[in-house]
């Protein structure tokens, strides 16, 4: 009888990762109540998709890739050039599709600044990483006060 070995890098792609992540959100959007979720989700994902067959090339163009460190993992070298800040037409979208489909609601429009307060950081991580052609964009203290000042921001707001 042979044994089967059990590969678990192989599992972990990014295809099979996606495609999980995939398939429990339209789970989640097909048992919410009444699919409420469903046509602010569909409306996200075209959204996306059209934006990215736009802004990805766009990307490339501005050479906006991943500069990745030599003393990293051999496996993160393939990254090296793939188009960064994605955020910065995947987080609008799916937040103007939030708030239009729930009719402005004050909770979901708190939501949407804490987000964009999130992706705030994330760009600006991203846009240091792109300028100085270094894989060092902001340090890990200071991207915790960012994220910490915009939840206090957040809790105080809301």
């Amino acid at each position: 009888m042979q044994e089967t070995s059990f590969n678990k890098e192989s599992l972990l792609t990014g295809k099979n990762l996606s495609l999980c992540l995939f398939v429990s959100l339209l789970a989640v959007l097909l048992l919410s109540e009444k699919f409420l979720l469903l046509p602010a989700w569909l409306s996200s994902l075209v959204g996306v998709v059209v934006a990215g067959t736009i802004v990805v090339p766009w990307l490339r163009q501005l050479k906006a890739g991943q500069v990745i460190r030599d003393d990293g993992p051999q496996s993160h070298l393939q990254k090296a050039g793939t188009p960064t800040m994605g955020g910065i037409f995947v987080i609008p979208i799916a937040l103007v599709a939030a708030i239009l489909w729930t009719k402005f609601d004050r909770g979901v429009i708190a939501s949407v600044l804490l987000t964009l307060g999130f992706g705030f950081v994330g760009w600006l991580d991203d846009w240091l990483i792109l300028r100085y052609k270094s894989s060092k964009g902001i340090s890990a203290p200071l991207k915790l006060g960012l994220l910490g000042l915009v939840a206090i921001v957040f809790c105080g707001w809301s």
